[in-house]
């Protein structure tokens, strides 16, 4: 019988990797590689995926057709394709393959743990803050237009014009204490007027520069936040510079310009585009219709 003078120990770090294994470890995208010996590969194609789905998400944004959806499957696609690469990547390692110093447990979870708390923040911060974010909608002050549970997309690069939609953020230059309880540091109103104009509701008709405007996405209906006739009067107001005046589309029950007052260019985040999803808790399930939807 042939002896084999290999010794114990290196025989011992010898482990083919399995095809099974890389693709099951792919749940975590590039874990998978990671695991067939390809660790700078994982690590890539984990950051390319981030990034490939912040830029899915700006085109998603950008593109007023419904056929943007197709943006939405960028994540789960490019994860599938990562996946099928490290199966293929275990199974074109060689049956000697040699654990790697990377080839342990605690280094798998350090890596991506630490890819996870750095890439993902960083991509946060750079796109969600500048770019393209979402908000979670929890009130119907702007129904019919954008529905309670809503989650919408924020254009950071567009400044509202008048008639379109805007992310309101107060941080720190909330109203005073009785209206701070009426509202949250965020809303989403529509930009009725803007520096310059000037505005007067007459019985909750709006004119803008002497001239009623026409407004099909306003609703009166819902419980009424107002005193009797306060929110159907207003002006006539001059806009200072830099000083916009903000509604909800469901007059109604919309907390905004007519109790808060002018709002400042500061505090206007960004234009909403378009719904990105949307789920009925009543329901229990997905408003479709409403997936990839543009506002207006």
């Amino acid at each position: 019988m042939p002896h084999d003078a290999t010794p114990a120990a290196v025989r011992s770090d010898i482990r083919p990797r399995k095809p099974l294994v890389a693709l099951l470890l792919s749940v975590c995208p590039g874990l998978g590689q990671h695991y067939a010996g390809h660790l700078g590969r994982g690590i890539l194609l984990y950051i390319a995926l981030i990034v490939a789905s912040w830029l899915a998400a700006i085109a998603f944004m950008s593109i007023g057709s419904k056929l943007s959806i197709i943006f939405l499957c960028v994540p789960f696609a490019g994860a599938a394709l990562i996946a099928l690469d490290a199966w293929r990547c275990a199974r074109r390692q060689s049956r000697d393959y040699r654990l790697q110093w990377f080839n342990r447990l605690w280094i798998y979870a350090g890596v991506f743990l630490t890819l996870l708390f750095t890439v993902n923040p960083l991509m946060d911060l750079l796109v969600g803050r500048h770019v393209v974010r979402a908000f979670f909608m929890t009130s119907s002050s702007m129904t019919p237009t954008i529905l309670d549970r809503d989650i919408v997309l924020v254009n950071k690069l567009a400044f509202p014009k008048r008639g379109e939609i805007a992310l309101i953020q107060f941080g720190e230059s909330k109203p005073g204490a009785k209206l701070t309880q009426l509202i949250d540091d965020q809303f989403i109103k529509r930009v009725v007027a803007v520096p310059g104009d000037t505005l007067e509701i007459r019985n909750d008709a709006v004119w803008i520069n002497g001239q009623k405007i026409e407004e099909p996405y306003a609703n009166f209906s819902g419980m009424l936040r107002f005193s009797s006739g306060e929110g159907s009067a207003y002006g006539p107001a001059t806009l200072p510079p830099d000083s916009y005046f903000v509604m909800g589309d469901n007059r109604n029950e919309s907390i905004d310009s007519r109790l808060l007052g002018f709002i400042g260019k500061e505090q206007i985040g960004g234009t909403v585009t378009k719904v990105f999803w949307s789920w009925n808790f009543e329901q229990d399930g997905i408003r479709w219709d409403r997936t990839a939807k543009s506002l207006k």
